[in-house]
């Protein structure tokens, strides 16, 4: 059986800044190569798959601070080919400050997604300065063995792979589910940031707005505030903060 590996690998930008008062809002992205397919690597029996995928990670961008968990094992023969039929997805975040070399072949790409008033049915757009590939993907939802089940289908064909836009689904709805209970937030930030910044990263993962005096009561336990001064904002300069370690030590 061929086995194959891929790389979901998300990060964020900052948009162009609307008001000069406020801070530069951040939008979620992807990496797509120029066949609109997820960077990918090989599978061998005699290294840990993880570490290939991290090794194929450091060679793409000289980077080597990084999130990285297994997504998903795709075993679906809708989606074999005659080069791959099993494939391991993880799930990577990137600062983008991080990068030391971005490969010519790759590109982010900035994730919109709409939902549909009474429909399970939604509009994604994957777009950057050169490229738009737009899409609709249904969640369809059955009963098997008492349990409910999810499955994502494209509607209609597109100038993306059916797998890459599901995996894509997949993976959103796993860090939306990640960043509620774990510190994985943070590394889409550098090592100081913020709270505004980091509140961006939640409301943009989560897709809504979010009460920032709620906010930081919430997430008051996970950083420790130091005394370097952000002076982004024009109207009123910040304290910046940085992740508190002790919280993982505690939360474990």
């Amino acid at each position: 059986m061929k086995v194959n590996g891929n790389l979901l690998i998300f990060s964020t930008e900052n948009r162009e800044r609307r008001d000069v008062r406020k801070l530069k809002e951040k939008k979620l992205q992807i990496v797509l190569d120029k066949n609109n397919d997820l960077p990918k690597f090989e599978v061998n029996n005699q290294e840990y798959i993880k570490r290939l995928a991290e090794n194929k990670i450091e060679r793409l961008f000289e980077i080597s601070d990084f999130y990285i968990e297994q997504l998903y094992t795709w075993g679906d023969p809708n989606y074999y080919t005659s080069k791959e039929e099993i494939t391991i997805t993880y799930l990577v975040i990137i600062n983008k400050n991080h990068i030391n070399h971005m490969p010519d072949n790759l590109s982010f790409y900035d994730i919109y997604i709409k939902n549909n008033e009474n429909s399970s049915i939604q509009d994604v757009i994957l777009s950057n300065e050169n490229k738009q590939i737009k899409y609709k993907i249904d969640t369809i939802t059955k009963k098997r063995r008492n349990n409910i089940e999810y499955t994502n289908k494209l509607v209609e064909k597109t100038d993306i792979d059916e797998l890459t836009a599901i995996i894509t689904h997949t993976g959103l709805k796993r860090l939306r589910n990640r960043i509620k209970n774990t510190n994985i937030a943070f590394s889409f930030l550098n090592r100081e940031f913020t709270i505004s910044e980091l509140q961006q990263v939640y409301e943009i993962i989560l897709d809504k707005k979010l009460v920032s005096a709620n906010f930081r009561k919430k997430i008051e336990p996970m950083v420790k505030k130091t005394e370097i001064i952000a002076k982004e904002a024009a109207y009123r300069p910040s304290n910046k903060y940085i992740f508190n370690e002790d919280f993982l030590k505690n939360w474990v």
